[in-house]
């Protein structure tokens, strides 16, 4: 795909223009970034801090820091405790109670040698304070080394961890759970969604976790099968660890059917103590996809394609997911993920940046409501392209979002940073500022029932409804206009694309 134009385009959306999160000592990256937001609109954030993009043997240190409702901070950078100075960590998983207290969770190699992992656990005040000191919640493991927690925080305070752990070195990965009071001591013994499959070649994955208040627990996972066959799964547990959906060795599929898929990990969320949704990312149909489950996730709904591939420009990456999504408390969802967009013929350095959605969950089926969207820095005379990516993180309450994101200086080294706005963003508009090469080519205006357009040679025009969904495409040519003629009354998107270039609009129709 070529390089786009695309840019924000907000109306009133923006509530606190892009910020460092922190500064960083020369020659350190902030990576691997996580936040999490409270009722009353402080959020988290918590970043990896490390001289090198990816996990190494170079130390690694993990930072979280609390700013209030409108950017502010709350507390200076606090660099987590572990267990030795040249021990390093990675993987993250961050969460806020209704109360506003932090949980914050994460990996720690303890011993190379034996690849020795453990699992710790801090918690923050609502003001940002730590309470206590951190705590190890399981010891002596041997992790897989990317993405192998997953955190369920419920709205009181009490959370489960779960993680994908090997017993002996070539044997396949199991997923592992385990509940903890609010302090960090443990309410119940180590347990497996799964039936034991130590002894095969079984290799389960990535998992993720969702806790409510009355103790239900979800687990997803993905099971590698084969190339091309990476299947989401799921179980759910009563506050006894009982399987409420009775006992499936290997789990239940989140997706339907048995055609090859290459899945992501899922993110997931209790909408209250009865449902429960889940998004993932899916090849085929190459879509973010999304699933509501009533009654304990006994009853499943309708799978819905949330957002297709060919609107996202994104690049899969590995199954560990390279998307964060939150859901608000009234049922609408942010979704950020890495936009890789390429100029000319060079493949190898994409410039990738941060994109985003905002959806709503109607009728037990996520929806787009307003369409894909770009908050990070726009293309510039000090953009930096790189072969490396990091994922974005997302944040929300009922009135506000804080997108973070991670972008590479003049000097290669990420640096994070937040951007806080409404839920009122609408689409795409304003031209980045672009090398001679990617001057705009399309014109693109919109008035009532009709759009305006002058582009060099043919192009393609894409109308969307309001609720994301394609309704019709076109092929126009030079100059003219376009009539809505069939269409009832109503907000569409429309997007026209060249090779070279995409302009986007909203236009109004008025039967």
């Amino acid at each position: 795909m070529l390089l786009s134009v695309l840019n924000v385009f907000i109306f009133g959306g923006v509530l606190v223009k892009p910020f460092r999160i922190a500064e960083s000592e020369p020659g350190h990256h902030q990576v691997c970034l996580r936040a999490a937001m409270a009722s009353d609109g402080h959020f988290a954030i918590a970043w990896v801090d490390s001289l090198v993009v990816v996990p190494g043997s170079d130390p690694h240190e993990i930072y979280i820091r609390f700013f209030d409702k409108n950017g502010n901070p709350m507390t200076e950078p606090y660099k987590v405790e572990k267990h030795a100075d040249t021990n390093w960590v990675y993987w993250p998983c961050l969460e806020m109670d209704s109360l506003g207290n932090a949980v914050l969770v994460w990996e720690e190699i303890v011993d190379t040698r034996e690849d020795f992992w453990v699992i710790s656990f801090h918690r923050f005040s609502p003001d940002g304070e730590p309470i206590d000191s951190a705590q190890t919640l399981q010891d002596s493991l041997r992790l897989h080394g990317w993405r192998p927690l997953g955190l369920g925080l419920a709205p009181g305070g009490r959370f489960a961890v779960t993680w994908s752990e090997t017993k002996e070195e070539n044997l396949g990965y199991q997923i592992y759970s385990q509940r903890f009071d609010v302090d960090g001591s443990p309410l119940d013994t180590v347990f497996m969604p799964h039936e034991d499959i130590s002894d095969s070649d079984f290799v389960f994955l990535f998992p993720n976790a969702a806790l409510n208040d009355a103790g239900d627990l979800v687990v997803t996972w993905l099971y590698f099968k084969e190339t091309m066959k990476i299947f989401p799964l799921f179980q759910v547990f009563d506050a006894d660890d009982s399987p409420i959906l009775g006992w499936d060795p290997l789990g239940y599929r989140v997706d339907d059917g048995d055609e090859g898929h290459n899945s992501t990990r899922s993110e997931l969320f209790w909408l209250d103590n009865d449902r429960f949704v889940v998004f993932w990312y899916d090849i085929p149909p190459e879509a973010l996809m999304g699933r509501v489950f009533e009654n304990r996730g006994t009853e499943r709904n309708s799978i819905n394609e949330v957002v297709p591939d060919d609107r996202l420009e994104m690049t899969l990456g590995d199954p560990k997911g390279t998307f964060s999504i939150d859901v608000s408390h009234d049922e609408r969802f942010a979704y950020t993920y890495t936009r890789s967009l390429y100029q000319g013929a060079d493949w190898m350095h994409p410039w990738d940046h941060a994109g985003g959605i905002l959806g709503e969950i109607i009728d037990d089926m996520p929806l787009l409501q307003i369409g894909l969207f770009e908050y990070s820095h726009p293309w510039g005379a000090d953009t930096v392209k790189n072969t490396h990516t990091q994922p974005p993180a997302v944040a929300v309450n009922v009135d506000r979002i804080a997108w973070v994101y991670s972008r590479l200086n003049q000097d290669t080294i990420f640096e994070a940073w937040v951007l806080i706005t409404d839920w009122n963003m609408v689409g795409v508009d304003d031209l980045p500022l672009l090398p001679p090469a990617l001057l705009p080519q399309i014109k693109l205006e919109a008035s009532l029932n009709r759009l305006s357009f002058e582009v060099p040679g043919e192009a393609r025009l894409t109308l969307y409804n309001s609720a994301g969904r394609r309704v019709a495409v076109e092929t126009i040519y030079g100059k003219g206009e376009w009539q809505a003629d069939g269409f009832p009354s109503g907000v569409y998107f429309a997007r026209m694309q060249t090779d070279v270039d995409a302009a986007n609009a909203k236009v109004v129709v008025v039967r």
